[in-house]
């Protein structure tokens, strides 16, 4: 063979193998993980500071929001002391981007009008057809009642259900399971919700993992309004866990 011939094939083999290591590890599940927040990790999570989501949001992100406590993370929402917005709370996102998997948070949720806690995969690089999610929230109004949604190219699809329970009056455990032809939300193990895209195409795009409490202004028909007497509110936090799929049994144990 020719030298220059000779060199190009060498490229392009190596070309090939460089490619191939490249798709083997965008498809490489990332490593599970359970989070007891003995020290607030920030190898694994950015916290929100010094911003908002927007105008429809009554509070921006302050790092000040979050403390350790004996049993895990407190993220308080309050009245702002200098901030951008009237209130300020606080928001985890994970440093790792995730393509499927089970995905599960042990917390007490706030009571109060005009609260969502949430609990989440999201991503949008662009546009509104760019934007995919998977949620679990419950509104501060109703801590009796739970909220599943799902995102795909910005289309919403949203199921409300009963818990049996108030959210507000102690720890539980959420959790959702993420495939490609199906998305499973569970509370304390217990199956409440299946998706499998009958009602719209499920997510696909890689998303991070987010925690947060946040309050609205503007979004009064959905979630009431803020009474700022109630406040201040906090969420409680003792464990967020992920693994690479769901083999039936929670990972936060109580």
């Amino acid at each position: 063979m020719h030298t220059s011939a000779m060199v190009r094939a060498i490229f392009i083999a190596m070309g090939l193998t460089l490619l191939l290591c490249g798709m083997a590890r965008a498809q490489t599940p990332p490593d599970a993980f359970l989070e007891n927040f003995e020290e607030l990790d920030e190898s694994r999570w950015r916290i929100a500071d010094g911003w908002s989501n927007g105008s429809w949001t009554a509070n921006d992100w302050r790092r000040s929001q979050i403390r350790r406590v004996a049993h895990g993370i407190e993220i308080t929402l309050a009245r702002s002391r200098g901030g951008q917005k009237r209130y300020s709370s606080g928001e985890l996102q994970s440093e790792e981007i995730y393509r499927y998997g089970y995905f599960e948070t042990r917390l007490q949720a706030p009571r109060g009008s005009g609260l969502v806690t949430g609990f989440f995969t999201y991503t949008r690089p662009g546009e509104e057809n760019t934007w995919d999610e998977i949620d679990i929230e419950i509104l501060g109004r109703d801590t009796r009642s739970i909220q599943f949604t799902y995102f795909r190219h910005g289309q919403r699809h949203i199921t409300t259900l009963p818990l049996g329970f108030d959210a507000a009056d102690g720890m539980h455990t959420y959790g959702f399971e993420w495939t490609p032809r199906a998305l499973r939300w569970y509370v304390d193990g217990r199956l409440l919700h299946q998706e499998t895209g009958t009602n719209g195409p499920l997510p696909q795009s890689p998303q991070r993992l987010y925690l947060h409490l946040w309050n609205s202004e503007t979004l009064t028909d959905w979630l009431g309004p803020i009474l700022p007497w109630q406040g201040p509110w906090r969420l409680n936090v003792s464990c967020i866990a992920y693994a690479p799929r769901y083999d039936g049994q929670s990972l936060c144990v109580e």
